[in-house]
This record gives C-alpha cells, structure tokens and sequence, in this order.
C-alpha cells in the first residue's frame, strides 16, 4: 500500500528502535531524510497487509522509495528488479535486514467460526466460539527495510514519468511472492520483466569487470562483500540475484554511484545462518555470482530471459557440485561463450533437455570451439573421426565400447549442429542439410558394426549363388528429403540381395542361417546401437518398410519389387512417401537397382488416387489432433498438406521427366516451377508457407522440449510469447500469420 510521509515524532519509533540495537552505529552513517524514510515503512509496515511503499522526491532530484516488506532470501533481487523493470535506475541504495516483535497483534475471527486453538485439549483441536474477535499476539516476524535513491532511465529519461501505481502493485506482487515463499520463481519472473525493460528502453547493459573482495574478520556474524565496477543499468538486480541463485543471504546492502562507479557492500550469511563457511566457499561464490551477474546482462538477447536464467542456474549448480568447478567455471567466463549461452538457453528447453542436463560434458568444447561453430563439416570428415573413435576399440568383446563412441561421437555432433542453428549460424535449410549428413554417418557406421556382431554369430551371409550378400540403407521423410529438423526421427528401409545361407558360426560352431534371419537380426542389433535420448530425437521408424509393421525388418530386393508394383499391396500414400526415398548407406548398385524399382511404382502412369489422399488427411485432422487444437503438422492446413501436395505434383509430371523427382520438398518445388508444372506466384506462396510452417514445427519443438507435441499453444499463455519470440515476430502477430500460412496450405487440395 502507498504510506503519505508522517511526522518524525521520535517517542514513536519502535521499528527505528528495533533497526539500532540489530545493526549498531549504521544509522549514524545515514542522512536524517533516509532515517526518516526507514521509521515511516517500517512502523507503516503490517504483515497482514500489502507491501509498505514510500515516494518521495529526492534532495538532488529523482526520486527516494522506501520498501518494507517480509523478508525472504532473494528479497532484494525481488525489489531491485521491480525497480529496474519500472524504468528506474538505482543510484544509492541501503537495506536492511530487522527482527521486529509485534506489539499491535493479529486479530483472529473466532466469533462463530471455526479456528485453532491451544487448549488442555492439545493443539490445533477445533472448537466454536460465540466471543467477538479479540487481539493475539504474533510471533516475532523479520522484515527487509529498503530506502532507494532512483532516477528515470531509458524511455523514461527522455520524458516518460514512471507509473507509481503502477510499481506499488509490483511491490505488492513482490509481497505476495514472498508471503507464499515462492521467491525462486518470483526471481526468474522479474529477470524476464527487466529483460523485457532493457529491450524496450534500447539500454545498454555490459557486463563489466568488477573487483570483489571478501572480508571475514569484520564481524563474527557476516561475512562482508565488497564491489568496485562501472555502473550498468539493473546492476544492483544483477548482483543480489546472482547471490540468492548460489544460496548466500543479504542481510544487509549499501550502495553508493560516485560518477560512473558503484561502490557495493554486502553483508553475508549462509543460508542456515552465520558467515561464509570457508574460504573455499567464499572463492566459489566469487567466481559464480560474477558469472551469474554478467550472464543477467545478456538476458535481453534471449528469446526467453526466464527459461535461460533457469536453465544457467541449474547448470552452475552442477557444476559447483563437482571437484574441478573452479576450472570448468573460468572456462565460462569468456564473453563469446556466455552470449551464445545466453542465445542457445533462452531458446531451447530441447537442448538444455536432451544435451546440457545429462551431458554438460560436451558443452564446453563446443562452445570453446569457435571454427566448430562456424564451419560445415564434410560426410567424409565426420565419417573419419567415428571410424578413428571406433578402430579404438579392438576385439569381439569390445562391440558395447564402439556402440558407446558410436552415440558418443553423435550426441556431440547433434549438439554442435543444433548450437549453430540455434544461435542463428546457419539457417533451418542448411541445418536440414548437416543434421542428414551426420545421420548417413551414424546409420552406415552403426550398421556395419551390427553386421559384424551378427557375422560373429551366423557367419557371413550369402546370395544364393554363393556369393557374400550385400545390404542397402534407404532413408525417407525428411530424411531422406535431406531436410531433418529438431526431433526429426530416422525413417528408414534396409534391403539385402538375395536369399541364401550364412556360412556358420565363426567363433562359436554355431549352425548355419537363412540369409533374412541375418538381416532381421542385424537391423535388430542395429536398434539397439543407435540409442535415442529421448522419443522423437534420432529415433529410428521403420513403418515404411513393406507391409510395414508386420512386415520383416529387412526385405529382400525381390520381395521390394513385388509390394512396390502395379499388383503389389503397396498403398496409394507409401507412393506419397516413396518419392523422398533415397539409397543413404550400403551397396550402390543394390541401392540403384531398389531405385528403379521405386521409380517404376512412384512414377508410373497410373493415375494418382487424390480422392484418397484428400480422405487420408480428413482422418489425420480428425483422429490425430485433439478437438479444438491446432497441430502445426497435421491439422487442416498443417505441414503434410504442402509435402503431399508437392509430392502429387511431382508424380503426375515425374512420369517423363526426371527433374521432377528431387526428395527435397522445396528443391522439387523448384523444379516444378522451373519446368511450368506451378506457377510463380503459387509457387512462391507455397515456398513462403512452408518455410514458416517448418519453422514453426522446429520453434514447437525446441521451445517445448516435446519433439512430438506438435500443438500450438493458446494465444497469450507464456508458451505462445517464447515461440513468438523464438520465430522473431511479435506475440500479436503470431496467430494472424499461422492462420494465414495453413490457409494458404489447406487450398492446396481444397482448390
């Protein structure tokens, strides 16, 4: 509540009283004005009202505010940041820390109601009173009194006042927050607000460096902190925050700017009370809050301040948990490596999710390889690395290790790549392009290493004629499309030559085999090597194989020929799908051979069943996506309206001519405009389209974390604000431009 300023009548000051024998001699050091502000908010200070809040015009301008509200551990950032995120920059500051004992009461409604009580009965038994409410005494309660010396920053330096009304219903928000102990949460809250604040304003903030220093003989109760730095915008926020994140408590604060200095000291107990534990501690909450602080600079450039603050919090806690923090913590300090944190969190709850959470070991090298970050690496780059990390490991008894350098060597990939798009070094379609690239790599090498464990067992297999039978690897989807994104799975389809038998066992005697009893036991080990972290990320689907899941795990290339002909049993969408089909591994005239099979089933000139393609998506949009919900891929006007769309274009004209049949949906689109078969105005639209419609399944699924939850959120909630900022559009526009695109996506078939 706002408190008018009241008369310095000294025989009534009980708080003032209270703040003297806790803290002595520190009144002495202050101006009578801010005394005065201290008496007012803390005797107007009731705990079963709001906030106590006190404006007043400074001496030598701006303004002073007096705060006294209950004390929590993060109370300061609390109401620094609310200060901040008002457009009010903090030029002196103190705060303090006060045991109070109430003498006014809490009154308790017990006149016919139901209360708890003690009595000869035991504690916390009802009983119904007809008394009236009378007076009983509280516990002692402690409470944070603050007085501020603040001044207009950013758009309110230039002429805009700050709304007071405004910032007492902040204060009482803060008051609520800290009533419900909920004050982590709070914090990460206003960390957005003064992220937002920054943004707005165009202020800048730097993060500077600061020379700290540690005092622990000054008291035997606190240990005393003191900084020396160039004055930043929401500096105070900044630095108390990071000291509530590494669970050190303020009890006492003071500020003071000399120019373009702030001069801070903080008084310090841990959290189960008394000064610092031990010099290590000291030195660990040094190098963490410095780093806390600076990162809290680079919150603005987030997409989702809150989300990246968190995510950076949960990842310094790991990291002071181990032995060697101090190093790994130095390695951090670099400004490159922090802004692309900074990026990479306040976007991503996939990559903090399924990499930095359970791996945080591959973090560092990739931030700290800055060529890493910049640059493409060629199929046959990363195919010699892993075939360096897996000759390693030599011997029968060593598959379990090449299986684990196999997903190690991918999880690191995985996480280089998506940093680079992810901080907006590459761009989607080129990201599509490098995440294939590695997939080739992992699924040829994780295949043939399953093929040597099965030899091992069954022996080498053969065609009929004898001869050792080769294997092909086809990839569809978007991978096969060369076009993956984040949570893209592996589509896959494995081919053998020919029926025949192994040779036998190798090592163990072992009976000879049919050659298909091979392959469905390789592809099987081959499923157990390629190990996803999470559904959806790199997992292998291989529904569309022939007869899908009930058909056998490798087919034959007689048995590809006969499901994909004019008689086979194949189905008029697998003619859909098979047009992003290409050879990703394996023998290459097997794979050219599978080819021609394709292209005589995909590309022949039988007519093209629509109506039952356009019956297909009525029951995706109906069977698959929740009522009333709009799922980005598969509702009406989702993804799959453009990929069939092109997809049929590309059968009806491919029949004659080859440069209709990329497995690319944007490079076919391409084609398609280039030859005459789409106009440039429609063809323009649909590359528009789907474009932001790709984007938008990406910015679902790394803002969400869920590579399957492909449902947009409600307009307004935090969820539909992080992925407005994620696609770099204002959260306003976000719905007008994903109605407009599925429109546009939904006529393709309704035209």
């Amino acid at each position: 509540m706002m408190i008018a300023p009241v008369s310095d009548n000294e025989t009534l000051q009980p708080g003032l009283d209270a703040l003297r024998s806790q803290w002595p001699g520190a009144l002495e050091e202050l101006e009578p004005e801010t005394v005065g502000v201290f008496r007012r908010v803390i005797d107007g200070f009731d705990p079963r009202e709001g906030a106590a809040v006190e404006i007043a015009g400074a001496p030598e301008g701006g303004w002073r505010v007096g705060v006294c509200v209950r004390d929590r551990p993060g109370t300061l950032a609390l109401v620094a940041g609310t200060l901040t995120s008002h457009g009010l920059d903090i030029t002196n500051a103190d705060t303090f820390t006060v045991r109070l004992a109430s003498d006014r009461g809490d009154y308790q409604d017990v006149g016919g109601a139901v209360r708890r009580a003690r009595s000869r009965r035991g504690y916390g038994q009802r009983r119904r009173s007809s008394r009236p409410a009378r007076p009983v005494a509280s516990p002692p309660h402690t409470v944070a009194a603050m007085a501020f010396d603040v001044r207009a920053a950013g758009r309110a330096a230039a002429g805009r006042a700050p709304d007071w009304t405004d910032l007492v219903e902040g204060m009482e928000s803060v008051r609520r927050s800290l009533a419900g102990r909920d004050t982590e949460e709070a914090r990460l809250r206003v960390a957005e607000r003064v992220a937002q604040t920054v943004r707005d304003d165009g202020s800048t903030a730097s993060a500077l460096p600061m020379d700290i220093r540690f005092d622990g003989d000054c008291s035997p109760d606190h240990t005393l902190l003191e900084i020396l730095s160039r004055d930043t915008p929401g500096f105070l926020f900044a630095f108390s925050n990071a000291l509530s994140s590494v669970r050190v408590n303020v009890l006492r604060s003071r500020v003071r700017t000399v120019g373009d200095e702030v001069h801070d000291t903080f008084w310090l107990t841990e959290p189960s009370g008394g000064k610092l534990a031990s010099e290590r501690r000291a030195r660990q909450v040094r190098a963490a809050a410095a780093l806390i602080k600076q990162f809290t600079y680079l919150l603005p450039t987030a997409p989702d301040p809150e989300q990246a603050l968190r995510q950076f919090n949960s990842l310094l806690s790991q990291l002071l948990a181990r032995p060697d923090w101090n190093s790994e913590i130095r390695e951090l300090r670099s400004p490159g490596v922090l802004e692309t944190l900074a990026e990479m969190m306040g976007a991503s709850r996939f990559m903090w999710e399924d990499f930095l959470r359970v791996q945080h070991e591959n973090l560092f090298p990739a931030l700290l390889d800055a060529p890493g970050l910049y640059s493409e690496r060629s199929r046959d780059e990363l195919w010699a690395e892993v075939s360096a990390l897996v000759s390693e490991h030599k011997g029968r008894e060593s598959h379990e290790d090449r299986t684990r350098a196999v997903n190690e060597f991918k999880d690191r990939e995985m996480f280089r790549i998506s940093l680079r798009s992810i901080t907006g070094r590459i761009d989607r379609r080129q990201f599509g392009a490098e995440l294939s690239t590695l997939a080739e790599v992992v699924v040829e090498i994780a295949f043939t290493l399953s093929v040597e464990a099965v030899k091992a067992r069954f022996g080498a297999p053969l065609r009929s004629d004898g001869a050792e039978c080769g294997w092909a690897i086809f990839g569809l989807g978007k991978f096969g499309g060369a076009e993956m994104g984040f949570g893209s799975d592996l589509e896959l389809m494995f081919v053998y030559e020919d029926e025949g038998m192994t040779r036998g066992g190798v090592s163990n005697g072992a009976s000879p085999a049919r050659t298909s009893t091979f392959f469905e036991e390789a592809v099987r080990e081959f499923l157990r090597v390629i190990q996803a972290r999470r559904d959806g990320i790199f997992e292998v689907d291989m529904r569309l194989r022939p007869y899908g899941s009930k058909g056998a795990l490798a087919a034959s290339e007689r048995a590809v020929g006969g499901y994909y002909s004019t008689n086979g049993s194949a189905q008029q969408f697998e003619r859909l799908a098979l047009a992003r089909m290409r050879p990703v591994a394996g023998d290459v005239e097997l794979g050219l051979r599978v080819m021609r099979v394709r292209d005589a089933f995909v590309y022949s000139p039988e007519p093209l069943d629509v109506d039952n393609i356009r019956h297909l998506r009525r029951r995706q949009a109906v069977e698959l996506v929740e009522r009333g919900a709009v799922n980005a891929k598969l509702s009406r006007g989702g993804l799959v309206d453009i990929e069939y769309r092109v997809q049929a274009w590309q059968i009806v004209n491919g029949v004659d001519d080859h440069l209709a049949r990329a497995t690319n949906t944007l490079e076919a689109l391409e084609a398609l405009r280039s030859r005459g078969y789409v106009g440039d105005t429609l063809a323009d639209k649909i590359a528009e389209a789907y474009d932001f419609i790709r984007d938008l399944v990406d910015g679902l699924r790394v803002v969400r974390g869920n590579a399957k939850d492909l449902t947009v959120p409600p307009a307004g909630s935090r969820e539909f604000e992080g992925l407005a900022h994620r696609l770099g559009v204002e959260p306003d526009e976000l719905g007008e431009r994903i109605e407009g695109y599925m429109e546009v996506a939904a006529g393709l078939w309704e035209r």
